[in-house]
């Protein structure tokens, strides 16, 4: 993947960096706040990265754009607020959240990761795969991700296995049946001694109930495991329905641009106020008018793709919401008698289970087990040494690289996220993401740009930020780099000097203010080829 061009503003005010190579390029000034971080920012953010730019700027209003190239096809991101558009030569997609957009971009740009997620195979959202190569300015935290959404640090490595083709997903994991004959066993002698149950006598016949049924390990485990089912199966059915009400705006939105199509031709759409003929489509954040015979066509292909993209979506909802069901039925043929009004009255039936010591120490021992069980992917052996493999050789090549740019450093990397209570000094944070990006671009053969903000953050000593450029030189493919100067570095041209080195100066920006009307024209060039944009 090769980004060739960044752009952001709206039509007053904007900017355009195109000058960046295919090899090492860095973005530098002899001061902050010169805009590098927010060029950075707007690049993620185009492309469906979350948004945390500086509090003091106002990204909501304006539009982010940027140019890349992925097997040899040139697409063009255009995004304002949640909204993003993007632009073959050819063809336009317009996409109402990021989380439509990355489904798009796994089906015709490049593939994006599915793990297991509460059940579920899904897509990964894009602000956690672009953390593979993308390290910004704030927000960092080696112990977690960057950005904060509803994946964590163990889906990342999920994500990394199934990059690497060692994903769990095609196993079962609810076909596993090694139960070890010691939780059997304490089981067992649970069921044995617990015999008193305090109960609310609100009913008769839920003491009869209790005492011949609930204080059963069997019925506990079988309420727990339908409670999930039930609790899924709820889960995805309003996922669903949210799908299905998208679809639905979308056909009807359809229809209205059909009809429209007739009215055109008959001459009988006007505003009524201004008596204008120019009609807009919006979907809030981004407005495009749809006067022009082509480019309503462009937008009504678009829709009928989303809704298509919908229909397959809904689909998968459905088939795994009938998988559950399925699941469900089977748990319900085999219940105990009167499990049904246990299930009504479980609530009402024990207010206090007063077990002996023997007895609360034995359920103490079957929950540490179940739990160790439950923790263990439910991988086989030879996955399981082949993940552990890869993980040593990604730590290997981690401790290599710092090494080579710290042969005096007393790091070493246990895991591709540092203990919660770790503390670094100095440049060492700034050294332990770029082995982890490079060890990570090595293993995975991704062909992500690496894109880091402030690559020197932490004081990085001139020995190491030399070591560092020669190894990012040396990779193949683009790498993005922001620095800020010292007086001395920058008045010796530093970056300028460095053979392979792709230097742009952002100096001569005014303070705290990148975007002005210099680059409005260029900028309203670019998005004038999202045909029918209203900026």
């Amino acid at each position: 993947m090769l980004i060739k061009k960044i752009a952001f503003g709206d039509s007053e005010e904007a900017f355009v960096e195109g000058r960046l190579t295919d090899g090492l390029n860095v973005i530098f000034s002899d001061d902050n706040n010169r805009g590098k971080t927010l060029v950075m920012q707007g690049l993620m953010f185009s492309m469906g990265y979350e948004s945390i730019f500086p509090s003091s700027f106002n990204y909501k209003d304006k539009f982010f754009y940027s140019e890349v190239e992925h097997g040899n096809v040139t697409y063009e991101f255009l995004r304002k607020r949640n909204s993003i558009a993007i632009k073959t030569e050819d063809a336009m997609q317009i996409f109402n959240s990021v989380g439509e957009a990355r489904y798009f971009l796994d089906e015709f740009v490049f593939p994006v990761p599915r793990i297991q997620k509460e059940g579920r195979h899904t897509l990964v959202d894009l602000s956690l795969l672009y953390e593979l190569f993308f390290i910004g300015q704030d927000n960092r935290n080696p112990s977690g991700l960057i950005s904060k959404g509803q994946f964590n640090k163990s889906d990342f490595k999920s994500m990394v296995y199934d990059m690497a083709g060692l994903s769990d997903n095609q196993i079962n994991i609810d076909n596993i049946k090694s139960i070890k004959d010691n939780i059997n066993s304490l089981k067992i002698q649970l069921k044995e001694i617990r015999r008193k149950i305090s109960i609310i006598r609100q009913n008769p016949n839920i003491a009869e109930i209790a005492s011949r049924t609930y204080d059963s390990e069997v019925v506990q485990e079988k309420i727990t495991r339908i409670s999930k089912i039930n609790e899924n199966i709820s889960k995805l059915k309003r996922s669903r329905q949210r799908e299905i009400n998208r679809k639905s705006k979308l056909e009807h939105l359809i229809a209205e641009l059909n009809s429209l199509n007739r009215d055109l031709s008959e001459g009988n759409v006007r505003c009524g106020d201004c008596g204008s003929d120019k009609i807009v489509y919006s979907n809030n954040d981004l407005t495009f008018e749809i006067s022009n015979v082509d480019v309503r066509n462009g937008i009504m292909k678009s829709i009928d793709h989303n809704i298509r993209k919908k229909t397959d979506i809904i689909m998968d909802f459905s088939g795994e919401i009938n998988s559950l069901q399925r699941d469900l039925n089977e748990e319900m043929k085999d219940t105990p008698p009167n499990f049904q009004q246990i299930v009504l009255y479980q609530e009402q039936v024990i207010s206090e289970v007063d077990f002996d010591d023997q007895a609360f120490s034995l359920s103490n021992q079957i929950k540490a087990l179940e739990d160790q069980l439950n923790s263990h992917t439910n991988i086989d052996d030879s996955l399981k040494e082949e993940r552990k493999s890869f993980d040593n050789n990604l730590l290997k090549e981690m401790n290599d690289l710092y090494r080579l740019i710290d042969p005096s450093g007393n790091l070493v990397f246990e895991d591709i996220f540092t203990k919660k209570d770790s503390t670094f000094s100095g440049s060492e944070g700034q050294e332990f993401y770029f082995c982890k990006v490079i060890a990570l671009r090595k293993l995975l053969k991704h062909n992500f740009p690496i894109v880091i903000d402030s690559f020197r953050d932490g004081e990085l000593s001139t020995g190491k930020e030399a070591k560092m450029l020669e190894i990012y030189n040396s990779l193949d493919g683009q790498t993005i780099l922001t620095s800020t100067l010292k007086a001395e570095e920058y008045s010796n041209d530093k970056y300028s000097k460095i053979n392979g080195v792709n230097a742009m100066d952002y100096s001569n920006h005014q303070d705290c203010k990148i975007l002005s009307k210099q680059h409005v024209r260029e900028f309203l060039t670019l998005t004038s080829g999202f045909e029918g944009l209203v900026l």
